[in-house]
């Protein structure tokens, strides 16, 4: 993938993930940084999400990640 692709690629999920409840944003960048680091990081940012936060939750189970993001 170009860096223009990936550079779209995230553009667009962070137009369409910003419609998802507050409490499954985090969760899903969480999961694209287990995926791919770097990706999870510009995703969170580009939302507005702290990136350091976020892999804090990439690295709990889907239980403890669950239970941080209730609300």
């Amino acid at each position: 993938m170009t860096v223009t692709d990936r550079d779209h690629l995230v553009g667009n999920i962070v137009t369409h993930l910003g419609a998802a409840q507050q409490r499954i944003q985090p969760r899903q960048c969480a999961l694209f940084c287990k995926a791919d680091q770097d990706h999870g990081r510009r995703v969170a940012a580009g939302m507005g999400l702290d990136p350091a936060g976020v892999e804090a939750l990439a690295a709990m189970s889907r239980e403890d990640r669950v239970r941080a993001t209730a609300q």
